[in-house]
């Protein structure tokens, strides 16, 4: 970049301004920390959550202080069509994307308000984006593919601010599951110097990071165990009229149905070994009506016995991932960290005490950190370390042949001649 002009004035023929490259790579090197908007929507596909961040240093030496957050939930219409993505359209693929990123850059908003920081302020947003369709090893469609949607150009636009996105694309064209990449988050910020950690996520999904004691990124082992609340969701929306089964309520009153879990828990994906992930495409509405249908005219205890089977079903996948179905045997004396909206399912929770003990099962809140937000904040996490450099998929978890730099950048638009000091736009306060 060269001097503005020979006369020291900043607005004069042949002024050349910092790229957006130059600025977001200044903003990078605050010595006092980096501040970082991270925003994710799961599987559930119900809202997105977001949360602003201070960020310093980097591998096992970064720190993170968490310093607002901010949730919306989607409209019905939104909802409703991402629980169906196989029979979207490609129109209305793309509304979809506009209008969510629209979502997402305003809990941007929301999450940096929260935070008392202007957007101004902030260097860089990290977006998962929203899972449409995630078919790592082509068995759908006969090639390797993943599809995140959410406008990052609709993000930047509207919140002024970079956005890294498009995360999973790399990992899957190194011959990876393009997932799960919140695990370099959790050896960041869980593992512990003399005892095994596991991360369960509970989303739509439930996910699972095996942390040794010790570990190094290398000894990272992570992969989705099957469906953490998606079947139960599923339920909720037929047998309820409801997006879920609120505190598990339904669940903890009915009788499991033993030979529909065994029949559940006979698909092949829950014997795969890792490295592995899934989504809707597997476990979505169709799987749901042929191993918990029908689903009409049901009786109160019968709805109530469908819900407690799925919650069954949940517990005994990650029960068997632990104990070395699809990875290491985890040992009794590990400290399992609950995140995810199923933590709150009191079945669920009851049930992984009882199936995973003597290991002790509690919400990763008790840890210290807030079980909503764990899987945004790793998103900050995410961003800000691929946009100094790091290579962040850890192959233990997502089978890449090597270690991928993820994540695509969208910028905001660039001022052009005159105005306001520039050079500092953008960077963290």
């Amino acid at each position: 970049m060269r001097k503005p002009t020979e006369d020291g004035s900043r607005n004069g023929p042949g002024t050349e301004w910092p790229t957006p490259i130059e600025r977001l790579a200044k903003s990078l090197r605050r010595e006092d920390g980096v501040l970082v908007l991270g925003l994710m929507s799961g599987t559930s596909a119900d809202g997105v959550d977001g949360v602003c961040c201070r960020l310093s240093g980097n591998g096992k030496s970064l720190r993170c202080k968490v310093l607002g957050s901010a949730t919306h939930p989607y409209s019905d219409a939104i909802s409703g069509a991402l629980q169906r993505p196989e029979e979207l359209t490609a129109p209305e693929v793309a509304r979809l994307s506009v209008e969510i990123g629209g979502v997402f850059a305003d809990v941007a908003g929301a999450a940096a308000a929260t935070a008392r920081v202007r957007l101004d302020d902030v260097a860089l947003i990290g977006s998962h984006g929203q899972t449409l369709w995630h078919d790592p090893r082509g068995e759908r469609g006969g090639v390797r593919c993943t599809l995140q949607i959410g406008e990052a150009a609709e993000i930047a636009e509207r919140t002024g601010v970079p956005v890294w996105h498009d995360f999973r694309t790399a990992d899957v064209a190194a011959g990876g599951e393009g997932a799960p990449l919140v695990p370099y988050a959790d050896w960041i910020l869980f593992t512990l110097p003399d005892r095994w950690t596991v991360c369960l996520n509970l989303g739509g999904i439930a996910n699972v990071t095996f942390l040794p004691p010790g570990a190094d990124s290398g000894d990272v082992t992570a992969f989705d165990t099957g469906p953490g609340n998606m079947v139960l969701d599923a339920l909720a929306g037929r047998l309820l009229g409801a997006r879920f089964d609120r505190d598990g309520a339904g669940a903890e009153v009915g009788t499991i149905d033993d030979a529909r879990l065994a029949a559940a828990l006979a698909d092949p994906y829950f014997s795969l070994p890792a490295p592995k992930s899934t989504g809707r495409e597997r476990f979505g509405h169709a799987w749901t009506e042929r191993h918990f249908g029908p689903l009409d005219g049901l009786e109160h205890a019968e709805a109530c016995g469908r819900f407690a089977t799925a919650a069954a079903l949940t517990v005994e996948s990650v029960a068997r991932a632990l104990d070395g179905a699809a990875g290491p045997m985890v040992p009794d004396d590990a400290r399992v960290l609950v995140s995810g909206g199923g933590r709150r399912n009191r079945a669920l929770m009851a049930g992984l005490r009882r199936r995973l003990a003597p290991r002790h099962v509690l919400p990763v809140d008790e840890a210290g950190l807030d079980g909503d937000l764990k899987e945004a904040i790793a998103f900050a996490v995410l961003a800000y370390e691929s946009a100094r450099g790091r290579a962040v998929a850890l192959p233990g978890a997502t089978g890449a042949r090597h270690p991928a730099l993820l994540g695509k950048l969208a910028f905001p638009p660039t001022p052009v001649g005159g105005g306001s000091e520039i050079d500092g736009a953008g960077s963290a306060g």
